[in-house]
């Protein structure tokens, strides 16, 4: 750790007061997400999801539910293992989703410029309607905010379930409670994110430990937050992938944080908790169980459980830049220097 993003302990930042809005904006490109997924001129065979970095890790709840409920194939890869693997099935019969939040992710715009060579109907999914990844591709749905990004990865996830068949209306009515639900959610969580923050600030390395979609904003976390942004070690570890070696590196002294949703992989957060409870030091556990969701029906929690996640994580990051003394602005090499 350097000093450079040093400023010294302070109160927590506030949310943003924007949340809400940008995921109403969001919420209102489904009618433009549906129709570019009906009008593709043949049903694709294969859906590659396709980001670095933080837009990687934030494809994870997507890919979940076309694992869960599509007939179709998908898989979500990193920008540069699509470019250089250059996957055969990439053609006229593939769809292929790219995510950037700045719109100028090199390696995620290059995956783009391929996949459109190989015939491919794609789409980019970014906050800036004028970036590189926007203006390399025919279909760009520009939203607002990350947690814009996350509700309209999961509505061309439905609008692929729609395409064949399925009745998605439960689902995007859930989608639609969130701008009124966030609140409530992000408030409720406040009081442990800043428990979380001050017992977990000085660790030497940070164990986040999750399943199924949560997977993805654990990654968001630990990745992004931890590792870019307080240059702290970290990891998010899958909770079954814990029982296959790295549980033998906790002992009492050890620290950690575990995601619990309501998806059908909370058994396997279970297992882990039973663990860390019996041979584990402190553990935060952080279950969706818990989150005040006025509004969202309750089979509905599951779903909308990794797009609150990701807000959270944020809140969570302002906790520890506040207690830390490290802002979440700075960083050593990224956007430094060629690299």
């Amino acid at each position: 750790m350097t000093n450079g993003t040093y400023v010294g302990p302070s109160t927590v930042a506030p949310a943003p007061e924007n949340i809400s809005a940008t995921q109403t904006h969001a919420l209102s490109l489904w009618d433009s997400i549906d129709g570019f997924v009906s009008g593709l001129k043949q049903a694709p065979k294969r859906v590659f999801w396709v980001g670095a970095g933080g837009s990687f890790v934030g494809l994870q709840a997507a890919q979940f539910v076309m694992d869960r409920d599509s007939l179709t194939p998908s898989v979500a890869i990193n920008s540069d293992e699509f470019f250089y693997r250059a996957p055969a099935s990439v053609g006229a019969d593939s769809l292929v989703i790219v995510l950037s939040g700045t719109g100028n992710t090199p390696e995620t715009v290059r995956a783009a410029e391929w996949a459109s060579s190989r015939g491919a109907s794609v789409a980019a999914v970014t906050l800036k309607e004028d970036g590189n990844l926007a203006r390399a591709v025919e279909t760009a749905f520009v939203t607002q905010s990350g947690e814009g990004n996350q509700i309209v990865l999961q509505l061309i996830a439905l609008a692929i379930l729609s395409r064949e068949g399925a009745d998605v209306a439960g689902r995007l009515d859930a989608l639609r409670t969130l701008p009124d639900a966030i609140d409530a959610a992000v408030s409720g969580f406040e009081a442990q994110a800043a428990r979380i923050a001050e017992d977990m600030k000085d660790v030497p390395v940070t164990y986040l430990i999750a399943s199924g979609p949560l997977v993805g904003p654990g990654n968001t976390f630990t990745s992004c937050f931890l590792q870019e942004m307080q240059w702290m070690h970290a990891a998010t570890i899958n909770a079954d992938e814990f029982f296959q070696g790295p549980f033998e590196v906790f002992d009492a002294e050890t620290k950690s944080i575990v995601f619990l949703g309501e998806d059908e992989t909370r058994p396997m957060a279970e297992r882990a908790q039973a663990f860390l409870d019996q041979y584990s030091g402190v553990t935060h556990y952080v279950d969706s169980r818990d989150l005040d969701l006025p509004g969202v029906p309750a089979d509905q929690r599951a779903f909308v459980a990794p797009v609150v996640f990701y807000t959270l994580m944020f809140r969570l990051a302002a906790h520890y830049a506040a207690v830390r003394g490290y802002a979440l602005e700075g960083r050593r090499y990224m956007w430094q220097f060629a690299y």
